[in-house]
Formats: C-alpha cells, structure tokens, sequence
C-alpha cells in the first residue's frame, strides 16, 4: 500500500547477532529472505494474525546512515513524492488553514459529500462532519463544488486541532456500525509487542491522549492526497521520532501514526527501519506497516483480504527500493524559511 506511511529506525548490532532482533516476534527474517538482501534484491512478506486488515513486511539492502533517514523524514513532502502521490504538505505547528490550501478533493468525493448521509456514505467522515459540509455549501451563493473543497479543508483542520488538544477523534459513520479510529489503532498497537516491550515509551506517547510534550520526541502532521486502487484518498498522518541510547533500542525510530483517512483504511502503523546489518552483512532498511481495512467482513472479506494482501506485498518491495535510490541519492533540499511557521524540536 501506497498509503503505508513509514517509521526510521537504526540498529546497532544485537548482542546475539541478529539484526532484525528488536522486531521479533512480529518480524522473522528468513533464511531464503537473507540470502536475496546478500544479493541486493528487496524482499516481502505478510504477516500473519490479521482479523481485520492486513500487515505487510518489506526489507531491502542500504547504504546511508541513521542521520540522512532522519533528515529526510524531516522533508517528507520530498520524501514521498512519487507518481502516486497526487499532493501533500507538512502542517505548521500549531496548524493552519493555509496549510490545506494545496488540498483539493476530488470531484467524484465532492458529489458524493452532496448525498451523504450517516450510515449511508462514501467518504470515511462523522454523522456531524456531513452535516457541516452540506449545510456550508447549501448556504453559498456560488460555486458550490468550491465551497465543498473549503468545508472540507475546515473539517480536516478542526479534527487535526481536535486531536491534538484532546487526543479524541470523531467516528467514521459512513456504514451501519460506527468506527472509532482510535480504538482500531489501539488495537494495532496492543498486537505490536516488539514495540510495546522493546520501547514501552514511545508505545505510551502513541496510545496518550492528547499526545504529550515529550523533550525526547520529535513530531510533526502532515496530510496527503494519495492514489490507492484507482481512488485518490486524502489521510493526515502523525509522525513522532525518537533516538535510541542503549541496545537493544534501535538507535531511531520513526512512527507514523494514521489519524484520518477519507477511504479504506479505519487506523494504521507504519514502520520503517533502518538496520545494521551484522558483521560482513549489509545494512537493511526494514518497512513494516499494520492496518485495520474496510470490507473484511462478511462473505467475500476473506478473498478481499486475500487480494489486498498480494497487491500490497508486491508494491511494499517496489516502493521501499524506489525509497532506497531517494536516500542514496545525498541529502535533502534545504528548507525554506515559512515566518508562519514554529519550527519543530529536533531529536537530542
């Protein structure tokens, strides 16, 4: 999955020689699979123990360190620009509606927002948030597919605010039985046990809310437009990194926490390592993202889960070696100075 957003992370070797150690047991590194990465080739696999959605694993040889992830990361607009990505940008801190000026929804979700209506929905929104975008663009005197667009850049905003000053975010109640974004994350997180164990607190900034002032972690939200299964879907993600001081920590981290999405996706945690390789091994960047998906229920949600799962495993490996080439290619674009923006804390 395109959307898969990512998390950094940087291995120094594990006492007992693997590598791969600290995602253990979600992450099993084959013998097969270790012998591809000694090649150079990218591979990937599912992950089993998804009730409902998928978890994908990706691994590819590389060759940079630790601070030129970070750096990159911290350009994510750079970072993952790519033929499927439509649009995106990096909120301000704290954010702003100018920060959504280059959202634009899609037309086709723009005349779906005119019927809506709780339980009965194309778009992944709250029972009020259909209510607020209809009655604004009843009320314009115009253009009202342009006043659709600007509603929904005002509800992205106010739930992005919302969440960071109560942690709370609305139900997606576009089918019968209301989803609660959170809860679904939090049961990602709960079947993560290399992160809950190996790094209890950064699992703890994740489940808090709203998230906390943490000295030692960086953060930052941006939103994106993306192309996944021939729909543009528009999600705002939150990104938090962290360094590691003692093994078997990694020596980063990045989490990439999902927080809205306008189809498919209910939560999701994306993961991105990069591991040293143990003594005469190459270093690895590692990509590992769990989601909770719509439709894998009923009837057909085991041959959609099915599907799914081998689309996702084929572009996993393709995305993370075209991620592979972006890093290598040197450092970052500098960033402009933006006088509306805070800069973030940066990692100790």
């Amino acid at each position: 999955m395109s959307k898969i957003i990512m998390a950094v992370v940087m291995l120094a070797a594990i006492p007992n020689g693997d590598p791969f150690a600290f995602f253990r047991p979600s992450l099993a590194i084959t013998d097969d699979e270790r012998r591809e990465l000694a090649r150079g080739n990218p591979v990937a696999q599912l992950l089993d123990g998804e009730e409902s959605g998928v978890a994908v694993l990706a691994a590819v040889p590389v060759k940079i360190d630790g601070d030129r992830l970070v750096a990159w990361m911290r350009r994510i607009e750079q970072l993952k620009a790519s033929d499927y990505v439509l649009a995106i940008q990096r909120f301000s801190d704290p954010p702003r509606i100018a920060d959504l000026a280059g959202l634009s929804l899609p037309d086709e979700d723009v005349v779906a927002l005119r019927s809506c209506r709780p339980q009965r929905c194309d778009l992944k929104l709250s029972a009020g948030e259909m209510r607020a975008i209809q009655a604004a663009a009843a009320a314009a005197p115009g253009d009202w597919k342009a006043t659709t667009r600007q509603a929904f850049r005002e509800m992205v905003l106010k739930r992005v605010q919302t969440y960071l000053a109560s942690g709370e975010l609305p139900p997606y109640d576009d089918n019968k039985t209301p989803v609660w974004p959170s809860a679904r994350f939090a049961s990602i997180l709960d079947r993560s046990a290399f992160l809950t164990e190996g790094w209890p607190r950064l699992a703890g900034y994740l489940r808090a809310a709203p998230p906390p002032t943490a000295p030692d972690i960086e953060s930052f939200l941006y939103w994106s437009k993306e192309r996944l299964a021939n729909k543009a879907v528009v999600s705002v993600t939150h990104v938090s990194m962290v360094r590691g001081r003692q093994r078997p920590q990694p020596d980063a981290l990045v989490a990439g926490r999902q927080i809205f999405a306008t189809h498919y996706v209910n939560a999701s945690l994306g993961l991105t390592a990069l591991v040293r390789g143990a003594s005469g091994e190459s270093d690895c960047l590692v990509y590992l993202n769990r989601a909770d998906l719509d439709a894998m229920g009923g009837p057909f949600g085991p041959l959609i889960k099915w599907l799914t799962g081998r689309r996702l495993k084929a572009e996993a490996a393709t995305a993370l070696a075209g991620l592979r080439r972006r890093l290598e290619s040197g450092e970052p674009p500098p960033i402009t100075p933006d006088p509306g923006r805070t800069p973030s804390a940066r990692i100790p």
